[in-house]
């Protein structure tokens, strides 16, 4: 009696995502742990920490801190590609204008106004660096 030996499993072949993709996916994850970090503090606040938050919904201002901290963490993840850092640092900053915006609750076309400019100022500066450093490795070569 003989018997065949069993083939070998398939090798199943594992790509690692484009950037673009994983960018994407970092910077959702990042923005969605932060707006729950946000909503639990405003939840937890009421407890006579700093900051109590006004009554009303908070929806509207963690939609709106999501939104922007999404851009954020998009920028911040291309200005630093390349690099050793992977900018989780950047989530405090986001979560302090979390904090802040449902303690006084501003206007949130002032909010997404200024969120925008200053998002779009610091893609501007990203952008004057990497090609400034592109240029400067050019020469050098």
């Amino acid at each position: 009696m003989s018997t065949s030996p069993t083939p070998d499993p398939a090798v199943t072949s594992w790509r690692r995502p484009s950037e673009p993709l994983r960018s994407l996916c970092w910077a959702a994850a990042m923005a969605a742990a932060v707006i729950a970090a946000g909503y639990a503090a405003h939840r937890w606040a009421g407890a006579g920490m700093p900051l109590e938050p006004l009554p009303g919904s908070p929806w509207p201002y963690l939609t709106a801190w999501g939104v922007l901290g999404f851009g954020a963490f998009l920028l911040v993840r291309w200005a630093t590609y390349g690099l050793e850092w992977d900018g989780m640092l950047s989530a405090a900053p986001v979560f302090m204008g979390i904090r802040v915006g449902l303690a006084y609750r501003p206007d949130l076309t002032l909010l997404y106004g200024y969120g925008a400019l200053t998002l779009a100022v610091a893609a501007c500066a990203v952008l004057v660096w990497r090609l400034r450093s592109r240029r400067h490795r050019a020469a050098s070569s």
